[in-house]
């Protein structure tokens, strides 16, 4: 398992991202097939994780 650190903050003015400034939706992210999801349909792909991620 590898283990990454990514800042999703730059986008969270963008669209439905927005509804995720709230902390209590922000932590309600589960995994759903390889990406990311949240219950608002946000999503982010492991590809876009991946490049934007830093080693812990």
């Amino acid at each position: 398992m590898v283990k990454r650190d990514v800042d999703v903050s730059p986008y969270l003015d963008k669209g439905v991202f927005q509804e995720l400034k709230n902390e209590e939706k922000f932590r309600m992210v589960r995994v759903s097939f390889d990406s990311i999801e949240w219950c608002n349909q946000a999503d982010l792909d492991p590809e876009f994780l991946f490049e934007k991620s830093k080693a812990c």
